[in-house]
């Protein structure tokens, strides 16, 4: 759509929020005159319930996986402007859910139906400790912690290496799905986070199995390399870090994962905005997260050593299947 010469680029389902509008003849709670009773509702899946807004809120904005109500960028920039004058929002934010399907309903409707009733206790609690953060956008979402859990129950994995924890939600579910005598070592380059969510591993009994290493990655699994037992040893990897590093993670785990182990990748879609035309209204940051992450999947579609997949599933996760 062109407005005064600028082209307005429309966003991929999973940096659109999915509204609802109607005229409230009750008005809304919070009262006021006709006028403000018009309300735009967002579906705030992490909440469970629709999140008003009067239209002065909303209208003309850009929004790209996005904050609302005026929040400001995760990463405290200040806002970006589309050549037309729209604020460009965050791909993620604590303000948006993290998917890339195209309705917010039909999201819910699988957290709600396969996803919340089978979620373990402890993994519940744990993941609405991580919501309540200032970052929670960086956990991972209950439904790609189902899909990990299935995976490592279908690869008898026993052995596995996270890089990348925050609160340790993922280090929990990975935890609670390999055998008692399994050990996760977790690496991420600072603890301050993982201590929020350690009472809860503790608690669902299964804190013998994390080997937390602080720390850049990079050197950590260097050490490991370097004791020749080491490589082929684990049965899995999970990486949820950063990303200008995926690719020299990538060529480590490989010689750490055993033929036949996997290694999965987070947020290798980005939003969708990997899809979108190079001159597509982003921040900045987001606009070198999309480049770095395009580099990083033709990598790994160009790879013979591994057998690979993505999935739209949460901000996109590619599975490798190690062959050589």
């Amino acid at each position: 759509m062109s407005m005064a010469g600028a082209t307005t680029w429309p966003a991929p389902p999973a940096v659109r929020r999915w509204t609802r509008m109607r005229a409230d003849a009750g008005g809304v709670r919070s009262g006021g005159p006709p006028a403000a009773r018009a309300r735009r509702l967002l579906f705030d899946g992490r909440r469970s319930g629709w999140v008003a807004e009067s239209p002065a809120a909303w209208r003309g904005r850009v929004l790209v996986h996005g904050a609302h109500k005026g929040v400001s960028s995760a990463r405290g920039t200040a806002p970006a402007m589309a050549a037309n004058g729209d604020e460009v929002k965050s791909i993620h934010s604590n303000e948006s859910s993290k998917t890339l399907l195209k309705s917010e309903e039909l999201y819910e409707y699988m957290l709600n139906t396969m996803v919340y009733s089978r979620e373990h206790e402890r993994l519940r609690e744990l993941r609405l400790i991580s919501e309540q953060h200032s970052r929670g956008f960086m956990s991972s979402p209950p439904d790609e912690a189902q899909l990990l859990s299935m995976l490592l129950k279908l690869t008898g994995a026993r052995n596995t290496i996270e890089v990348g924890v925050f609160t340790g939600c993922s280090v929990l579910v990975t935890a609670l799905a390999i055998p008692d005598d399994g050990r996760v070592v977790a690496i991420d380059v600072s603890r301050e986070y993982f201590d929020l969510g350690l009472p809860v591993i503790e608690k669902a009994g299964v804190a013998h199995k994390v080997d937390f290493r602080e720390g850049p990655a990079l050197p950590i699994l260097d050490e490991l390399l370097s004791d020749e037992g080491n490589e082929g040893k684990f049965d899995f990897a999970f990486v949820d870090a950063d990303k200008e590093n995926y690719g020299g993670y990538h060529e480590q785990l490989l010689r750490l994962v055993r033929v036949g182990g996997v290694l999965a990748y987070d947020n290798t879609l980005w939003g969708g905005s990997v899809a979108l035309p190079e001159d597509a209204p982003l921040k900045e940051s987001d606009r070198e997260m999309r480049a770095v992450l395009r580099a990083f999947n033709a990598k790994i579609a160009a790879d013979r050593r591994v057998e690979a997949v993505q999935l739209p599933v949460a901000d996109g996760i590619t599975l490798c299947r190690r062959v050589v």
